[in-house]
């Protein structure tokens, strides 16, 4: 029962990181920097990283692994943002970063998606080719190419206020 809560308020919050991250993702890709949505994403992203970890676990599964990459890079946006005001190349970092950290969440989600979903889980085991595989490769695909366009169009003025 406790398991299920803690499951259900790890998925909530990877959905709320989720939303927050595309939004954060759409203001990079013309070339704004929504203060308030980064914020939200990045706390809403390492509460999920944090409750994604299995206590009873004796081995990291792939989305704990995906959890603890995306604490580092979460903590190199976070430089970008606050240590270097995104200037100069701090800007690229930063749209970087928040692309590989909503990726990584997404990653999660799919994962988690093909593991509970009924029907998901079915059409991953009954094929010959593997459905998990093909639906993470292009959600890959896509966040590289979404990271390339953000990366090229966000240079927001710095500023020299926390």
């Amino acid at each position: 029962m406790v398991f299920s809560i803690f499951a259900f308020i790890h998925v909530l919050l990877n959905l709320m990181a989720i939303g927050a991250g595309a939004t954060v993702l759409f203001g990079l890709l013309a070339g704004k920097f929504l203060r308030k949505w980064s914020v939200r994403f990045l706390e809403a992203s390492l509460l999920t990283s944090i409750t994604s970890f299995n206590v009873s676990a004796y081995h990291l599964r792939p989305a704990e692994e995906a959890s603890m990459l995306s604490v580092y890079v979460a903590g190199a946006a976070i430089l970008a943002w606050r240590r270097y005001q995104l200037a100069g190349v701090w800007s690229s970092v930063f749209a970087a970063t928040a692309t590989i950290i909503l990726y990584l969440n997404v990653f999660v989600a799919v994962a988690h998606a093909f593991g509970n979903i009924g029907a998901l889980k079915a059409l991953s085991t009954t094929h010959s080719i593997n459905t998990l595989l093909v639906m993470q490769l292009l959600v890959a695909v896509l966040f590289v190419v979404l990271g390339t366009f953000a990366i090229r169009r966000f240079h927001p003025k710095p500023t020299h206020s926390f």
